[in-house]
């Protein structure tokens, strides 16, 4: 301990504890770096489900090649996306001149039984027939719930609205199996007759079932499949309902909860609302315009000072003004619209402006397009580097490539440049077939049995062999 004279015992002992640690992790690690690998050893952490063999088939790593940290955790991911594997764990230990793998694995259950309680009114096998879970898969939380939802629905499509099933796992840890229970409980039969309203004055029943997807049973359920009981759908339909009263200047709306009332196998729906006030628009401001006038941005409104109050009006309006300011070149504009209360049923309104600073196009780029060439993408775009970066004109260039029926998506969007007045426009596309094959046959007197064939590519290119698409051309052969 003479190298370190001056400190303590222990301060020493700790200080050559850490340097030995430093050299062993660094000699470790030099021994993993550019080695070879000399074996792959697959430790099971619980039962053995998978097999070694399927287990290095999804790997990159072999003997004889050599070790990565990099390869080690793509195979880590590869191992994973199967769905077959929970935890996984790839590490190196030196051997002589090269490196044994361990990959120390725990794999998921495997499902050997799927049972189904209380279903009478439907057959267990025939529910068993309708879900995607299978004997033999691996346990997987989100294909369960998906088997759930699929015999809710199975059981909604005959009229049991109240159904409610659970699933339980009943696990086997020493052979690695899982028994998968589901319990149904069927609760009575009744379609939706009709849905009633308690309380509402403003708006008829009818005004108000406009409003929502769930519909009372008819003639032609069995085409519309209303009359079923969607409790997610009826959820939505009653923020639907109380959207409807807010935009009609009824702000503090209630939509209670619902009863259900059950007659001789058919069920009402009964929405009980509490409408409140009536409330209008007192005065109406803009604050934070620099580049054009308070009385100018507000003259594109359609709300005035008196009008029914409505969020989705002040949305639409708010949508005009950076409609106004995005032809200008103004893409980091910001409006945020406020309203606070001015009187009796009398709400004020404030927009807040920050515009920042005119920009301009610097490149545009397209992205996405595999077969589809850019020049074809690019002759659509309403708008050229060095120009305004009006976002009016992209949108028409967007409304243009979705027009073309080669997409089946189109975003367009700036994208920052580093130089505050430059931006980027980028337009991404997502591509879809555009051609199709069609054949057929018919009887005539004079022909007899006539046969045809036609072929249509929306998107042809001839010059692009073999595939013969992306030049936005138009070809019919029959």
């Amino acid at each position: 301990m003479k190298h370190f004279a001056g400190l303590s015992r222990a301060a020493a002992s700790s200080l050559l504890c850490a340097l030995v640690l430093t050299l062993l992790g660094s000699t470790a690690a030099n021994a993993q770096t550019g080695v070879k690998i000399s074996s792959i050893e697959v430790q099971y952490t619980g039962p053995e489900t998978i097999s070694r063999e399927r287990i290095l088939a999804q790997m990159r790593m072999a003997v004889g090649k050599e070790y990565s940290e990099a390869i080690a955790e793509q195979d880590i991911r590869s191992l994973y996306s199967t769905g077959q594997v929970q935890n996984v764990r790839i590490f190196g230990q030196p051997q002589g001149d090269r490196v044994r793998v361990i990959v120390s694995v725990q794999t998921r259950a495997v499902v050997n039984e799927i049972e189904i309680e209380g279903a009478t009114r439907i057959s267990a096998k025939a529910l068993r027939k309708k879900i995607k879970l299978k004997v033999n898969a691996p346990v997987d939380e989100n294909v369960l719930g998906e088997a759930r939802q699929e015999i809710i629905d199975a059981y909604r499509a005959k009229g049991y609205n109240d159904i409610d099933v659970q699933f339980r796992i009943d696990n086997d840890t020493r052979r690695g199996t899982s028994r998968v229970v589901y319990t149904i409980n069927e609760g009575a039969k009744g379609a939706i007759s009709k849905i009633r309203f308690e309380g509402n004055t403003a708006f008829s029943d009818r005004v108000l079932r406009k409003q929502m997807k769930t519909k009372g049973k008819t003639i032609i359920s069995f085409l519309d499949k209303s009359g079923r009981l969607d409790e997610a759908q009826l959820q939505q339909d009653l923020d639907s309902v109380r959207e409807w009263y807010q935009d009609h200047g009824y702000v503090d709306v209630t939509v209670g909860s619902i009863r259900r009332e059950r007659t001789n196998g058919r069920m009402a729906i009964i929405v009980p609302v509490t409408e409140g006030p009536k409330y209008t628009i007192g005065h109406i401001s803009v604050k934070g315009e620099k580049v054009t006038s308070e009385e100018k941005l507000r003259s594109l409104m359609k709300l005035k000072e008196g009008s029914i109050y409505s969020p989705k009006g002040i949305r639409e309006d708010a949508k005009t003004l950076a409609d106004a300011y995005g032809g200008s070149g103004y893409v980091d504009l910001s409006i945020v619209p406020q309203s606070t209360p001015a009187g009796p049923n009398q709400l004020d309104v404030t927009y807040t402006i920050q515009e920042g600073e005119r920009s301009y196009v610097q490149r545009i780029n397209i992205t996405g397009n595999v077969r589809t060439k850019d020049k074809v993408i690019r002759r659509e775009v309403a708008i050229a580097p060095g120009e305004v970066f009006n976002t009016n004109r992209v949108e028409i260039s967007k409304k243009r490539l979705d027009n073309l029926g080669y997409f089946s998506n189109v975003a367009t969007f700036p994208e920052d440049t580093g130089v505050p007045t430059r931006k980027d426009l980028t337009v991404q596309v997502e591509e879809k077939r555009t051609g199709s094959f069609n054949f057929g046959a018919g009887f005539s007197t004079i022909d007899s049995i006539v046969g045809f064939a036609e072929i249509t590519q929306g998107n042809f290119d001839l010059m692009n062999w073999p595939n013969f698409t992306g030049a936005g051309q138009k070809f019919r052969a029959r």
